[in-house]
């Protein structure tokens, strides 16, 4: 094992979405071994760099569903990719998302612009507490965003307590020729074609001339499933799809068992 590609929510975090200290040391020991680390995630880039910050770890990042990938060294990030969606796929979104009443979140390495519906709703991941990189606006700001030369995105989000009303909206976005993947139960994202974190991955390993024979990859949701196909041997934690485990290698234990010390174990 050259390289371990990990998620977050659902796989190196429990399920209050803490760092678990099991696989934190599990981390720093394969960084010891000279494994190089990279962190999987549809989460944001600063969210993502807290990670690894908390960790005391240095290693890459596939950030906004691998829309973003740099490499983290000390306080220094140096990017390496980014992949920028249309203007017109996210104005068609936008609107969907407003005729479905659904919270709507506009991604870049910045930060994240977000509409919402409801504060209720708002349930999963990062956005469970206010963050420095998070902006609310209103829908009027959005699109004034979205005619800004300057403004750009990389990752689209939809999330609502009702998975039934993300359902729907998702089916009306891939009638749209927007197709969205899950990444929490709750919450459903939209990247630019041809770009998931299987692609960023063999991206990263091509830049370090790593094999992908040589890597490990772990995850639980949809948006893990390229990572895992992607990746010498891909792992689903016992929490994952049914989906996840059938396309993984192995299964360990779930997130609130420490599954990801439990897997790296295997390889150190």
């Amino acid at each position: 094992m050259k390289l371990a590609a990990i998620d977050l929510d659902g796989t190196l975090l429990n399920s209050q979405h803490q760092l678990v200290q099991e696989n934190t040391l599990a981390l720093r020991a394969a960084q010891q071994a000279g494994v190089k680390i990279a962190i999987a995630t549809g989460r944001s880039v600063t969210s993502t760099l807290e990670m690894l910050t908390a960790m005391g770890l240095d290693g890459y990042l596939l950030a906004l569903n691998g829309t973003f990938i740099a490499e983290k060294r000390g306080n220094e990030v140096r990017a390496l990719r980014s992949s920028f969606l249309e203007k017109e796929i996210i104005a068609k979104a936008f609107a969907v998302a407003q005729e479905e009443q659904v919270t709507f979140i506009a991604s870049n390495r910045g930060g994240s612009d977000r509409v919402v519906v409801a504060d209720q709703n708002e349930v999963v991941q990062e956005f469970l507490v206010k963050r420095k990189d998070l902006n609310c606006l209103t829908p009027d700001e959005m699109l004034a965003r979205l005619t800004d030369e300057t403004v750009h995105y990389m990752k689209l989000a939809f999330t609502n307590q009702d998975r039934q009303k993300l359902l729907q909206l998702r089916k009306r976005l891939e009638q749209a020729g927007i197709p969205t993947i899950f990444s929490d139960t709750n919450y459903i994202e939209h990247v630019p074609a041809g770009v998931n974190k299987g692609t960023a991955l063999a991206f990263l390993c091509d830049q370090l001339g790593i094999s992908l024979d040589e890597t490990v990859a772990i995850g639980d949701q949809e948006n893990d499933i390229e990572l895992l196909q992607m990746s010498g041997i891909g792992i689903a934690m016992g929490n994952a799809l049914a989906p996840i485990k059938k396309v993984a290698d192995q299964v360990t234990t779930t997130n609130d068992q420490a599954g990801v010390a439990q897997a790296l174990a295997r390889f150190l």
